[in-house]
């Protein structure tokens, strides 16, 4: 016998075909999460019920347990998938927060079906391709040695006038024959979460194991000058086990690279803005059905309600106030991050990470200092627009 060591743990994550009921790991390549060292944890827990009866005592006789349940966190570098265009590591983690993914293949910039000339904000595309893209998805525009990344703002697939328009300008038009990076990016759903089994072994002996579980909040961390941002998930689930089982594979984690927060640039409402951190935090309201005969009472659950908060602290201007009046007018506005790792090419690059948050309102304006100079502590939060119509947080990878 011997003391199991921390940095001997492995994490795996698997989408459920029946909720509540355990799935262990099935692939070395797709099954396993690269968590990170601080953080991580997965605590089971029993509800005590107090037998309130007289016994002669001052004492309490021994309590029962009722419902079981577990939580945890699975914190994850802020990384792309190896392969452009693939899901990251932590798909299933991502898919379990938001609700819905999109994944879109590469595209060939192609203005012949509409005879038009692109520009900095619309690309035109044969007739076939204007249908594979949404209002929200982050794209990567691959000309030579300017590469370029922005939300997708308007789509047309009408035959003669199929295109996308971009909310951040590109400094050149496109030409033909230039790329859109493929893509996968994850959106806001009301419904449609799968629930995960969480396995967790121990030097590759011991497995527990958590089952039914929902990522009940999600936030982005270290958006900060010169360091690397990080995910953390955290998950409440509906039961658990642990027990002395071999670990099936010796994993294959990706082998893409966090991006360090260097050339990663906040855009407000299309227009590059100078920050030195960046940060938001999504938490999904969680209900679960019970029923007496369920041995475990929870029968079922799912995302009741959704809220989505954060900062970013733009420097002080002296000859401006528009921050003060976005607050003051509860003006809306967009808010777009995009980080990515350079090539050996200049102005090249992959493995790109973005946000794309449609309509935001400023809820808190303070102040602070960075080796004395101001900056705008601005908190805020995301919704859905005043008519509702738009998706609260778009998060890409290409």
């Amino acid at each position: 016998m011997s003391i199991a060591v921390k940095d001997n743990t492995v994490y795996a994550v698997e989408i459920e075909v029946t909720e509540g009921v355990y799935v262990a790991p099935t692939d070395a390549s797709t099954s396993y999460v690269q968590t990170l060292t601080d953080g991580t944890e997965m605590t089971p827990a029993k509800e005590l019920l107090e037998r309130n009866v007289f016994n002669g005592s001052i004492g309490k006789t021994t309590p029962r347990t009722g419902m079981r349940s577990v939580t945890g966190a699975l914190p994850t570098e802020f990384r792309a998938a190896e392969v452009e265009g693939d899901a990251p590591e932590y798909d299933a983690l991502m898919r379990s927060a938001l609700g819905l993914r999109r994944q879109v293949t590469a595209t060939v910039i192609d203005g012949t079906d509409a005879s038009a000339v692109h520009t900095t904000t619309r690309m035109y595309l044969s007739n076939a391709d204007g249908s594979k893209y949404s209002i929200g998805d982050v794209v990567t525009i691959k000309s030579a040695a300017s590469y370029h990344t922005s939300p997708v703002i308007a789509v047309s697939s009408a035959v003669g006038d199929s295109y996308i328009d971009i909310l951040v300008p590109k400094p050149v038009a496109p030409s033909d024959s230039d790329e859109i990076m493929a893509l996968t990016c994850y959106v806001t759903a009301n419904s449609g979460h799968p629930t995960l089994s969480v396995s967790k072994y121990l030097e590759t002996t011991v497995l527990e194991q958590a089952a039914g579980c929902r990522v009940n909040n999600m936030s982005l961390e270290g958006f900060t000058t010169g360091q690397l941002a990080s995910f953390n998930f955290g998950f409440e689930g509906m039961n658990f086990d642990r027990s002395l089982t071999a670990q099936p594979h010796t994993p294959l984690y990706d082998n893409s690279k966090p991006p360090i927060m260097l050339g990663a640039c906040v855009y407000q409402d299309g227009v590059q803005i100078n920050v030195n951190e960046f940060a938001f935090s999504m938490e999904n309201t969680l209900g679960f059905a019970t029923s007496t005969c369920s041995p475990n009472g929870k029968i079922s659950g799912r995302a009741t309600e959704r809220s989505i908060t954060g900062s970013f602290n733009p420097y002080k201007q002296d000859d401006s106030v528009s921050d003060f009046d976005k607050f003051n007018d509860n003006t809306e506005f967009s808010l777009f991050a995009t980080a990515n790792n350079p090539t050996t090419t200049a102005g090249e690059y992959s493995q790109v990470c973005s946000i794309y948050m449609q309509s935001c309102i400023s809820t808190e304006l303070s102040e602070s200092d960075q080796d004395g100079l101001l900056q705008e502590g601005i908190s805020f939060s995301a919704g859905r627009g005043d008519d509702s119509s738009k998706e609260e947080i778009y998060i890409c990878f290409s």
